[in-house]
C-alpha cells in the first residue's frame, strides 16, 4: 500500500487548491527575502516545490540559480510547463524523496514552504528530512522551514466543509488523532461521469521546542523562529511556525 503523500499530490491536487496561486507565492517570497539575506546568484533549492509557483516568484524576485525538488512526477510536469511558459526553462527540476536530497554541500539556501514537513508516521523519518537538508547545504548555508503551528490548528480546526468548484463537489473532513499529535484530512471528490475519488492527508504537528531540538541535534546553528513568512513574532495563535537556521561552518 502506498503512502498517502504518493497518492494525494497528483494532478487533481492543483484543482483542489486553486487559492494556492501565484499571488500568494509572490507574497510568500516577498516576506522570505526579508527573513533571509541570500545573494540572488547563490544556489537555492525549493524543497517539495510542487507545481513551481514559488520558483516563478523567486526568479521574478531576482534569484538566478534555482532548483526545485519534488516526489510527484505529475506536479513536476506541471512545474515544467509553468516555467517553460514564462521562459524560465533554465530552472532545474529534480524528482527525489525529501529524505534523500541528491548531492552534498550544493546549495546556499534550502526552503521548505507550505507544510511539506511532518508527513511520515515515524518522527525519525521527519528528522531525516532535516538531516538531508543539512548535508545538501554548503557551509554556513541557510535552511527555512515553514510548517504548522499546532496551537493554531487545534484552535481553528474546521471538522467538516463542503464546496463546489464548477461541476466538482468537494467534501472535506478533518480530525485530530487520539494522541493529539497529527491532523488528518479526508477529501472526497465527486463529479459527473467519474467515480468518487478520496484523498487523505496526515501531518505531524510539532511543538516549537521539538523542532528546535532536532535542528540542534543535526548541527544547525543560529536558529530563529517566526509566526509567518512576513517575520511576525511567534505566539500560540500564529498561523505558522517558520524556522530559519544555518549550517555550521565546516
Amino acid at each position: 500500500m502506498s503512502a498517502w503523500y504518493e497518492d494525494t499530490f497528483g494532478r487533481d491536487y492543483l484543482s483542489l487548491y486553486p487559492h494556492r496561486n501565484d499571488e500568494e507565492a509572490t507574497r510568500d517570497i516577498a516576506g522570505l527575502v526579508q527573513l533571509v539575506d541570500s545573494p540572488r546568484n547563490e544556489s537555492l533549492l525549493d524543497l517539495c516545490c510542487g507545481a513551481g509557483r514559488h520558483l516563478v516568484a523567486l526568479r521574478l524576485a531576482g534569484f538566478t540559480n534555482l532548483t526545485g525538488l519534488d516526489l510527484s512526477a505529475d506536479l513536476l510536469a506541471e512545474a515544467r510547463l509553468r516555467l517553460d511558459a514564462v521562459a524560465m526553462n533554465d530552472i532545474q527540476l529534480l524528482k527525489a524523496d525529501m529524505r534523500e536530497i541528491p548531492g552534498t554541500d550544493c546549495y546556499g539556501t534550502i526552503i521548505s514552504l507550505f507544510t511539506s514537513f511532518g508527513y511520515f508516521a515515524d518522527t525519525g523519518e521527519d528528522k531525516r528530512v532535516l538531516a538531508s537538508a543539512y548535508r545538501a547545504l554548503s557551509g554556513n548555508g541557510t535552511f527555512v522551514l515553514d510548517t504548522l503551528n499546532r496551537g493554531h490548528v487545534l484552535a481553528s480546526l474546521i471538522p467538516a466543509e463542503e464546496k463546489q468548484l464548477g461541476e466538482m463537489c468537494i467534501r472535506i473532513r478533518r480530525h485530530i488523532t487520539e494522541d493529539g499529535l497529527r491532523v488528518e484530512k479526508e477529501t472526497r471528490v465527486t463529479q459527473p461521469g467519474s467515480p468518487v475519488t478520496t484523498y487523505r492527508e496526515s501531518v505531524r504537528m510539532y511543538e516549537r521546542t521539538e523542532i528546535e531540538e532536532m535542528l540542534e541535534q543535526i548541527g544547525f546553528v543560529n536558529a530563529r523562529f517566526f509566526g509567518n513568512l512576513q517575520g511576525e513574532a511567534f505566539s500560540t495563535s500564529s498561523p505558522r511556525m517558520v524556522f530559519v537556521a544555518s549550517k555550521a561552518e565546516a
